[in-house]
């Protein structure tokens, strides 16, 4: 990288040396990203233009209401953990990150138990991934192993007693706070749907689709296990638009207290009235041989309804009416609703001009 302090001559001239120079395989590398070296953990290391290709995600950040539903999932989650294993459990979400489905199932520990779990109201699957070490610890505890140390799945897969215990959590722990939490944006259901140890055959869209995730570390006790939660972005589209707002049920205008003032305020409102006998095109031609005594006629007639509009909106129709040797409106359809508003202030006299 250039030195920031150095000249414009300078940087000139080392520019035009790297562009003179022939690219090496090492270069290529480096800017195509290089296959053949891992990261530290196993993982693959994505670099140069394969890190924007692949990495290019939509933040969660648009999304301030999905920290509040995952915050009060962990609350719900520590309450039934304890109810559950009869344990002091904690339950805390880290952070929410954006990730693509195949990257995450690439990235699951083995031997792991994934719950597949279909969202009917918004047609669209959620994973419960959890991982073995959690698995032993809540089948220890709920078969009176408290103390004994738990024992790592190694090299088998889970057998039907422990099965049969996990699904029992996800049906009465896990799936209920789902629906519990996301009550926050709209009533939904999470319904058990399969157990899945393979995790390419946990793919509930496209394994290149944007999802969210994010991982529930447990602890109880000693023992400890977390359970990692996946959602496609494309699931949550039904309610996208309440998870973009800044807070929960936030609305426009939604204000009792400015209600009421406009409530009070808008029927003292002094307001402008036109009476519109009729809307003509006439030339400026035909109006400059107008005199005193001209005459102009309407094609009105004189039981036909004219418009009383307010600030060019039609407000009523009368007829033009006299009384006590006065030109008079007599309304005959009113465009305004009855009931409005509620409640109803003193009456005040309106000013009202005509044309």
């Amino acid at each position: 990288m250039a030195d920031p302090d150095m000249s414009d001559e300078a940087m000139e001239a080392e520019w035009g040396a790297a562009a003179s120079r022939a690219l090496d395989q090492s270069d290529i590398d480096s800017l195509f990203g290089d296959a053949e070296k891992p990261a530290e953990g196993g993982n693959q290391l994505r670099r140069g233009l394969q890190a924007l290709v692949g990495g290019a995600l939509v933040g969660i950040d648009r999304l301030p209401t999905l920290n509040i539903v995952v915050d009060r999932l962990a609350q719900l989650l520590t309450a039934s953990f304890r109810s559950f294993t009869a344990e002091n459990a904690d339950v805390n979400i880290a952070r929410v990150r954006a990730i693509r489905l195949g990257e995450y199932l690439e990235s699951v520990e083995l031997p792991a138990m994934i719950a597949v779990l279909r969202i009917e109201q918004w047609d669209g699957y959620c994973l419960a991934a959890l991982d073995p070490r959690l698995i032993v610890s809540a089948v220890d505890l709920l078969l009176g192993g408290r103390r004994n140390k738990p024992q790592l799945i190694e090299g088998r897969p889970c057998t039907a007693i422990e099965r049969t215990f996990i699904e029992r959590l996800v049906r009465e722990v896990i799936a209920p706070d789902l629906k519990r939490a996301f009550e926050l944006v709209g009533d939904v259901d999470f319904v058990f749907e399969r157990f899945e140890s393979t995790p390419s055959y946990a793919a509930i869209t496209k394994l290149t689709a944007a999802s969210i995730s994010f991982r529930a570390d447990v602890a109880m006790e000693s023992r400890s296990g977390h359970i990692d939660f996946v959602i496609p972005y494309a699931t949550l589209d039904p309610v996208h638009n309440l998870l973009r707002q800044e807070y929960v049920g936030k609305k426009q205008g939604g204000d009792p207290a400015f209600r009421s003032h406009l409530l009070g305020t808008l029927p003292r409102t002094t307001m402008h009235i036109r009476a519109i006998i009729e809307r003509r095109r006439i030339s400026a031609r035909e109006v400059l041989r107008w005199r005193l005594g001209s005459k102009l006629l309407l094609n009105q007639h004189h039981d036909e309804p004219i418009d009383i509009e307010c600030e060019g909106l039609r407000v009523m129709r009368a007829h033009i009416a006299e009384k006590d040797g006065r030109i008079a409106l007599h309304v005959s359809e009113r465009r305004i609703a009855e009931d409005w508003p509620e409640l109803r202030p003193p009456e005040l006299p309106a000013r009202t001009e005509s044309e």
